[in-house]
């Protein structure tokens, strides 16, 4: 991974609309197919709808598959940003290829709800939504309780949001909460307890192995509103972004074997007849080789400065093998059999090619953040902010401190209608 090539193509391009497509190479044919041909016809980008196949394809296998190596345990949920501009189709491509898990949500409430109209009917204990596989538009509190009902469930459970910051932003007086970012690094562990007492929840909640995904978009112009102010606790470097290459040639002649493939793909992974599956790597050196390579990339960013992306690519590591993992899975599913057996040396190559994709992105996104954060303050901005902190008695002597501008009368009113307000 040469890190100065790639620090030099995000400073080149993080104020551009798209970059290069994510390599495909090494998922199956029938998958390649489904992502190109949906891509062509909501008009998007074909990196849009490869990560969400990806991070959904992790979530439906969920707690099925775990991935060892050595004493370092793995699961497939990932913390996905489809990231691009107003309106470029992050929403329909998200809701797109939410379609298989969404048919299977909906038959498993219609399950649950006649099993609680029973229930209610015969004046026996309510029964809980145990198998749960997608929430959205929720409180904190209510996330911790589906997460909870859940526990037991072998599936993941998919966080699913148009707009990430309708539920970051919604939350944001607790998402700046440490013990909320905590809970989060958790949830993306999946082997760490979930230990949360909350005066608004109504009994403490303990989950063993949780596991959550989420999928979500978001405005590139908006990321410094869901990072900036998170600096070095580890919340950004979990994240995969997920950026737009040039929109797909439309397409009208839909192809419904291929939207098939897809659907069969989500159905066998959610299948009880997809047991508990251990998944080990071929060659567990090339995995040592990786890791000493990203160590060498983060002793260079330090020395760089680059102190968040040093602390994000030590991260890599981690999702090289949950990526390895997911396509393994995927190219099994996708052929129409259970995955099981060693992930082999070449699905592991295409897992680092795909993570050397998706840190370059990191390099974009923190260059996006890092413009934001140093973004000049308008006078009027300054003017309140010294006002706030130390008060201005003396206009004219402040105004002339300033060579003049703004003036004293400007200084004045600015001041006088604050004031009234």
């Amino acid at each position: 991974m040469d890190i100065n090539s790639i620090l030099g193509h995000a400073d080149e391009t993080y104020n551009k609309k798209y970059i290069e497509e994510v390599p495909m190479d090494g998922i199956n044919p029938r998958i390649i197919k489904y992502v190109r041909q949906t891509a062509g016809i909501l008009r998007v980008p074909t990196n849009y709808v490869f990560g969400e196949v990806t991070t959904l394809t992790g979530s439906a296998i969920g707690r099925k598959i775990t991935i060892i190596d050595g004493a370092k345990k793995n699961r497939g949920n990932l913390y996905s940003a489809i990231v691009g501009g107003a309106s470029d189709g992050k929403s329909p491509s998200i809701n797109y290829a939410m379609k298989p898990l969404n048919r299977w949500e909906n038959e498993r409430y219609e399950k649950y709800s006649r099993q609680r109209h029973a229930a209610k009917q015969a004046d026996e204990e309510l029964p809980l939504y145990s198998d749960q596989l997608i929430v959205s538009n929720e409180t904190i509190e209510n996330l911790y309780r589906v997460i909870n009902n859940v526990k037991g469930c072998s599936d993941g459970l998919t966080m699913h949001q148009d707009e990430l910051l309708n539920f970051f932003g919604g939350n944001s007086k607790k998402y700046s909460d440490g013990n909320i970012i905590s809970d989060f690094l958790t949830l993306f562990d999946s082997f760490s307890p979930l230990r949360v007492g909350r005066v608004t929840l109504e009994e403490r909640i303990n989950v063993p192995e949780p596991f959550l995904s989420i999928l979500g978009g978001i405005q590139k112009k908006r990321v410094d509103e869901l990072f900036l102010g998170q600096d070095h606790n580890g919340f950004f470097s979990r994240w995969l972004f997920w950026l737009g290459n040039s929109e797909s040639n439309l397409i009208t002649a839909q192809d419904e074997k291929i939207d098939q493939y897809w659907e069969e793909l989500i159905e066998r992974a959610v299948s009880p007849d997809f047991n508990q599956t251990v998944l080990r790597f071929e060659n567990e050196d090339m995995l040592n080789e990786i890791d000493n390579g990203y160590r060498s990339a983060r002793d260079l960013l330090v020395d760089l400065g680059e102190d968040n992306l040093a602390e994000t690519i030590m991260k890599q590591s981690y999702i090289i093998r949950r990526l390895a993992g997911i396509f393994h899975c995927m190219n099994a599913l996708a052929d129409g059999y259970i995955p099981n057996g060693l992930i082999k040396e070449e699905t592991v190559e295409y897992a680092s090619k795909v993570v050397e994709h998706l840190f370059s992105n990191s390099c974009v996104i923190d260059r996006v953040i890092e413009e934001k954060r140093i973004q000049k303050i308008t006078a009027k901005q300054a003017i309140i902010a010294i006002n706030n902190h130390y008060g201005i008695k003396n206009k004219q002597m402040f105004s002339d401190s300033l060579g003049g501008s703004p003036s004293r009368q400007y200084i004045s009113r600015l001041l006088n209608t604050l004031q009234k307000e």
